[in-house]
């Protein structure tokens, strides 16, 4: 049925899409098919008026794109492509909210413990089956099955975990950096390295947040893991350049 000119369509974005604005452009996740997709322009403030959950955003910016032009025809037609992408959903359904992430502040100094401890069979095993666990999920499920798995795994913590200190927490993550070596490299792995480190701390009942950053001009993601303003597996300055579009 037809719906008058001046009447608003009201969608959110689908469980499965993330969002996230970065000056003059607003990027979406799609967790189900790992991609990305920039939009720019005057869709911007088009967009906010159909999409409750559209990141807000100034009228009027013009920026690069990454993915679908800005220039492609009418708003319309960009409601009609997203929805048959299957990235918007009916405004009256509910949604689930990342939890919020503070700013990346603190690098978790793991050089300070002395004396360094050589890792027991416990560790090595512990390892071997968080890098194994990461494995599985990379190969065999979308990120948004992944997202569902260490979500799951917090839910767990939150019932019967205890929280840590900082010194606790630095000797686990020490202990992990120290033994990476033996399975992965951080080197152009920063989604396999992140999730392996949440599976293992999640074996110590340590369940820090998982995220997955972007920056555009030029386009560019990562993953990191973070526990309140301490990031574990990185270093603050070099995340502070990505604007987490997943937490879990």
């Amino acid at each position: 049925m037809p719906h008058c000119a001046n009447q608003r369509l009201r969608y959110r974005l689908a469980d499965h899409v993330r969002a996230c604005r970065i000056d003059d452009q607003v990027v979406l996740l799609d967790l189900q098919r790992t991609k990305y997709l920039g939009v720019s322009g005057t869709q911007l403030s088009a967009l906010a008026e159909h999409i409750v959950d559209w990141p807000a955003s100034s009228p009027g910016n013009v920026g690069a794109e990454v993915g679908i032009s800005s220039q492609s025809s009418s708003t319309e037609v960009w409601i009609s492509r997203l929805r048959q992408q299957r990235m918007l959903a009916d405004a009256a359904a509910t949604t689930q909210q990342d939890p919020r992430l503070e700013d990346p502040l603190m690098t978790l100094q793991t050089d300070a413990i002395q004396p360094p401890q050589a890792p027991t069979w416990r560790d090595l095993l512990h390892l071997a089956t968080a890098a194994s666990v990461a494995t599985y999920w990379l190969k065999c499920r979308d990120l948004a099955e992944i997202a569902e798995s260490v979500r799951r795994l917090r839910q767990r913590g939150s019932i019967s975990g205890a929280a840590v200190g900082l010194d606790e927490l630095s000797a686990h993550v020490s202990s992990y950096l120290r033994m990476r070596p033996f399975l992965i490299t951080a080197h152009d792995q920063c989604l396999r390295d992140s999730l392996t480190l949440v599976s293992f701390l999640a074996k110590r009942s340590i369940y820090p947040a998982w995220v997955i950053g972007v920056k555009t001009h030029p386009f560019g993601a990562h993953s990191w893991v973070q526990s309140g303003p301490v990031v574990l597996n990185d270093s603050h300055d070099h995340v502070r350049a990505y604007r987490p579009i997943l937490v879990v």
